[in-house]
C-alpha cells in the first residue's frame, strides 16, 4: 500500500539556475550553531581573568597594614627621641642639684676666731711694808690683781733706784729679811709670762728701824 505523495515533490525547481539551491536540513540532523561573535561595531575583547581581580583585592589589606605599621614605627621613634631629651634634661638637672647640695653640705668647719694676744696684768697697788715678827723681818702685802698668776718682789737699799728681784710668790704677801730698812716694788705676772707694771716704791723696816 502506497501512502499519499507530496505534490511539491513532482514540481520542477523554480529559481535562479546560477544560485545553489538552499538545502533544508532534515529534522533528524543535529543543528550546528556558529559561535556568537563580538557585537558589531565593538572591538573584540579578550577573555576575562577573574584571578587578577582576586589578587589585587588580596594585596590591599597587606599594603594598608604596611602603611599603618610605618606610621606607628615613625611615631614610636619620635616619642623615644623626645623621651631621651627629657631624660637628659632631668639627668642634667639632677646632677646640678646634686652638685649644689654637695657644695653646700661639704663646707669646712666654721672659721675660728683668731687667738687673743695675751696681755700683761695691771699694775700692783697699795703695797705696804711693816715690821715682821722676827728679827730683821719686813712684812709686805698688797692688793691682788685680776689675771695675775704670780707676783715678783724687787728690793733696793737706795731710794729711787731700780731694785733686784728677791722673790716670786703666788699670794699677794711676802715676808722679807733685809736686816735693815729697804725699798720695795711689786709687779704682777700673767699666765702667759707677761709682766705688768711695777708698783710705786714702798719703804719697809724691821723692828727698831724707821723708814
Amino acid at each position: 500500500m502506497t501512502g499519499p505523495t507530496d505534490p511539491d515533490a513532482t514540481k520542477p525547481f523554480e529559481g535562479d539556475a546560477t544560485q545553489p539551491a538552499t538545502r533544508v536540513p532534515d529534522a533528524t540532523e543535529p543543528v550546528t550553531r556558529a559561535p556568537a561573535g563580538p557585537p558589531t561595531g565593538r572591538p573584540p575583547q579578550g577573555p576575562i581573568d577573574y584571578d587578577d581581580d582576586d589578587d589585587r583585592r588580596s594585596w590591599w589589606p597587606i599594603a594598608a597594614g604596611v602603611l599603618v605599621l610605618g606610621i606607628v614605627v615613625g611615631v614610636g621613634i619620635a616619642l623615644l627621641a623626645g623621651g631621651g631629651d627629657d631624660k637628659k634634661s632631668a639627668t642634667t638637672t639632677t646632677s646640678s642639684s646634686t652638685t649644689t647640695s654637695s657644695t653646700t653640705t661639704t663646707t669646712g668647719p666654721p672659721p675660728t676666731s683668731p687667738p687673743t694676744t695675751p696681755q700683761a696684768p695691771g699694775q700692783v697697788t697699795n703695797v705696804v711694808g711693816e715690821p715682821g715678827g722676827g728679827s730683821g723681818e719686813v712684812s709686805l702685802h698688797w692688793d691682788s690683781v685680776p689675771g695675775a698668776a704670780t707676783y715678783r718682789i724687787y728690793r733696793t737699799f737706795t731710794q729711787g733706784t731700780t731694785g733686784s728681784l728677791v722673790a716670786t710668790v703666788s699670794d699677794p704677801s711676802y715676808v722679807d729679811v733685809p736686816g735693815q730698812k729697804a725699798y720695795y716694788q711689786v709687779s704682777a705676772v700673767g699666765s702667759g709670762g707677761l709682766e705688768g707694771q711695777r708698783s710705786v716704791e714702798t719703804c719697809g723696816a724691821p723692828v727698831g728701824e724707821m723708814c
